[in-house]
């Protein structure tokens, strides 16, 4: 998921950005999407584990105890697996293209700051169905957005890759 905070009016989908400034250049916010179960998914798993309980009983009443204490554990160990997931914080990425700058910061690690004529965006497509959007410089190398969707990369590296060309401009 990915939102647009700044974009030049030249821009495709510069309509949808919200300016700081008029004269800004391209800032994106680039956030791994954390959506909330539905209701019919949290019925559909609410289910699952009353099922998993009731097979869980009935081999305990046959005098089988490994069972059910297995069961339970699994189903403690995806409780708990869901609980961390949805408590933990999101990876999100900060790409600025100002004039003469790129600036990019990660939750996950340390912010970079590279000069914007020397940077190029590279597009890994080895693999058709994923992707990769690089950041590259003489001396450095960052991957941006890992966790958006294919579509969502194709639109942020049209917007990264127009915002570069006319910073080398």
């Amino acid at each position: 998921m990915y939102s647009i905070h700044s974009c030049p009016g030249w821009q495709p989908l510069a309509e949808e950005s919200v300016r700081s400034a008029p004269e800004a250049g391209l800032v994106l916010h680039l956030r791994e999407n954390r959506s909330q179960l539905s209701h019919e998914a949290r019925v559909t798993f609410t289910v699952l584990i009353g099922l998993f309980m009731a097979m869980a009983i009935l081999p305990a009443i046959k005098g089988d105890m490994l069972v059910p204490v297995f069961a339970l554990g699994t189903m403690a160990l995806l409780v708990g697996a869901i609980e961390w997931h949805q408590r933990s914080q999101p990876a999100a990425e900060w790409l600025a293209i100002e004039d003469d700058r790129l600036l990019w910061a990660s939750n996950r690690g340390d912010p970079i700051d590279l000069p914007a004529q020397a940077t190029r965006l590279v597009q890994d497509e080895t693999v058709p169905e994923r992707l990769r959007l690089f950041l590259e410089n003489h001396w450095q190398r960052a991957e941006i957005g890992r966790y958006l969707s294919l579509e969502e990369k194709r639109a942020v590296a049209a917007l990264i890759a127009r915002q570069l060309g006319e910073a080398r401009a």
